[in-house]
């Protein structure tokens, strides 16, 4: 939208005694706000549609009071506005679509190709950080786009991730886009805008209040053609996404995890109820809808000695991280040899460091 048009709109989101499928119906039959808000003689006020203060509002054209505030954040930090009726078809289909979508970066191209949305929690697991990345590299190499909150842990594996392999990213807000949360990841947010967007539906100033989070989970999984759980408790975000996403009917699909482990609640959980596992790429591709050719490799594995042979072999006979000592008795190789090896494993990618001192396979 032009910003001519910006303040009315903006004062019809902040009308009172106005819910949104009230306004969403007044925009089916007016939906042009700027022909109708402070234009007091406009047949709008004589139709019936509008409650007396609602009326009062926008004859007078009310805005925020820090309205000045949020212009100037839009103007420092680029950020556009996006119109109920400008914004991507998927996001107007759900129960409660957004009025107004602020951007920065650009959105259309990562929305060209499949969006897969990828969510866990902020405390994942080495296992639940190791494969995520795994997983989403070989997607990344197909130019899927990646969908996610910016949170730490899950998130900011999958962001990462997209932005060192090639692939567009989408950032998904729960504060104004000019307030990065966490701050450390205010560098990934710059990379993630230069090769996708940052989104909110929260004004330019608004703080990450923790009744906000809840509410971007449902343009995360709008946004996406399927939802990937990775880790996290079942009373989780992740799995409120995974609500959302079912009701808006996304495929849904979730890592598998230990039993023991909290982080491994809600995967499974989905799982039980007829969410896809994920074992390897090609099971998410396949939820996409991607065609891989037959036999193909989607990561080649490096040669390996005959010791990184017997150490693979052993973790995968277990299904379980073990301990150093633990690897030191089963395998009886000498400390320093046990060292070498283990180090070699995971400058290969092959294995990684779970806890204290215990390795598991990936």
């Amino acid at each position: 939208m032009t910003t001519e048009q910006y303040p009315s709109w903006l004062c019809l989101k902040t009308a009172p005694e106005l819910p949104l499928r009230a306004c969403l119906e007044l925009l089916s039959v007016y939906p042009q706000p700027e022909e109708f808000v402070g234009v007091a003689q406009h047949p709008i006020y004589h139709s019936g549609l509008l409650k007396a203060n609602t009326a009062e509002h926008l004859k007078k054209a009310v805005l925020p009071g820090n309205m000045p505030q949020i212009q100037q954040l839009m103007r420092h930090h680029e950020i556009k506005c996006l119109s109920y009726h400008e914004y991507p078809a998927r996001l107007r289909e759900i129960f409660a679509p957004p009025l107004l979508l602020y951007v920065r970066g650009e959105i259309e191209p990562a929305l060209k190709q499949k969006a897969l949305a990828v969510v866990g929690t902020r405390k994942p697991t080495a296992y639940g950080r190791e494969m995520c990345r795994k997983l989403l590299v070989p997607l990344c190499e197909k130019q899927v786009s990646i969908i996610s909150g910016l949170a730490l842990g899950i998130d900011t594996v999958a962001h990462t991730t997209a932005v060192q392999n090639g692939a567009l990213t989408l950032g998904v807000l729960a504060s104004g886009l000019d307030i990065i949360y966490p701050a450390q990841n205010l560098e990934l947010s710059r990379k993630i805008i230069s090769s996708g967007a940052l989104i909110s539906e929260f004004e330019p100033g608004a703080k990450p209040d923790r009744w906000n989070f809840p509410a971007r989970n449902r343009i995360i999984s709008a946004l996406s053609d399927a939802v990937f759980i990775v880790e996290g408790p079942i009373t989780s975000g992740a799995l409120l996404t995974a609500k959302n996403a079912i009701e808006q009917n996304k495929e849904i699909c979730a890592l598998p995890g230990n039993i023991n482990n909290i982080n491994a609640e809600g995967p499974n959980h989905l799982l039980k109820n007829g969410a896809a596992l994920i074992s390897k790429a090609e099971d998410l591709m396949y939820v996409l809808g991607i065609d891989h050719e037959q036999g193909e490799q989607l990561e080649i594995r490096a040669l390996l000695s005959e010791d990184e042979q017997t150490l693979c072999d052993l973790l995968k006979t277990e299904q379980r991280p073990l301990s150093f000592d633990e690897i030191l008795l089963k395998t009886a190789f000498p400390i320093g040899r046990l060292s070498t090896v283990l180090t070699n494993l995971e400058l290969k990618g092959l294995i990684a460091k779970e806890g204290g001192n215990s390795f598991f396979l990936i």
